[in-house]
């Protein structure tokens, strides 16, 4: 599940930021948080590992012998931009196992931004300033990469890896506040990915 908290003051983030770890608290499956630019608006890292209560926004997740490789992307001064940093990729390089899916918010592989509202004009600030870097590592084994930050749903193959792109939660476009928009991935024999949308 990928969401959100669209910044406005410390406090009123801080507030949504705690009902969606008491929410997460109560997962049926064990929960993993993947930071977005906007989720760093207010809120320092540092805090946001300790509110979340998780160490670290990079690592690996086993589910079911399927590696989900997650990595951050957000730089707490640079707003939408993103960089994955040589630390980062140094730890991804000697850690990736075969056949991982790669999660980060900003996208890896490429995809037709032109008529993005968001980022048409300005595709600088859709990918991460390190992407060739990571693609060379991810080239070597992973499957797949999946991302959320461009606000378009999308697929496509890129130096032998498939990449995927999941609309926005919250906002798909400037006049549409409140998508509902999710997506689930099949990792079985074939790749498969299903989006729907909730009122």
């Amino acid at each position: 599940m990928q969401s959100r908290v669209q910044e406005s003051t410390n406090h009123a983030d801080r507030e949504h930021l705690d009902e969606i770890k008491s929410i997460f608290d109560e997962w049926v499956s064990p929960v993993t948080y993947l930071l977005g630019n906007h989720d760093v608006a207010t809120h320092s890292k540092d805090e946001l590992s300790e509110i979340l209560d998780q160490d670290r926004f990079h690592g690996i997740v086993w589910i079911d012998n399927q590696a989900y490789v997650y990595l951050d992307s957000v730089r707490e001064d640079v707003g939408a931009r993103g960089i994955i940093g040589p630390e980062q990729r140094s730890w991804l390089d000697d850690t990736l196992p075969s056949d991982a899916i790669v999660l980060s918010h900003h996208p890896l592989g490429p995809f037709s931004i032109e008529d993005n509202v968001w980022f048409g004009n300005y595709p600088e600030r859709a990918y991460p300033w390190d992407r060739q870097e990571t693609l060379e590592i991810l080239q070597k084994t992973a499957k797949a990469s999946v991302s959320g930050h461009i606000h378009q749903p999308g697929r496509t193959a890129f130096r032998g890896v498939s990449h995927i792109s999941v609309n926005a939660v919250s906002k798909q476009t400037p006049k549409n506040p409140v998508s509902g928009n999710y997506a689930r991935l099949n990792t079985g024999e074939s790749l498969e990915i299903k989006t729907g949308h909730v009122e």
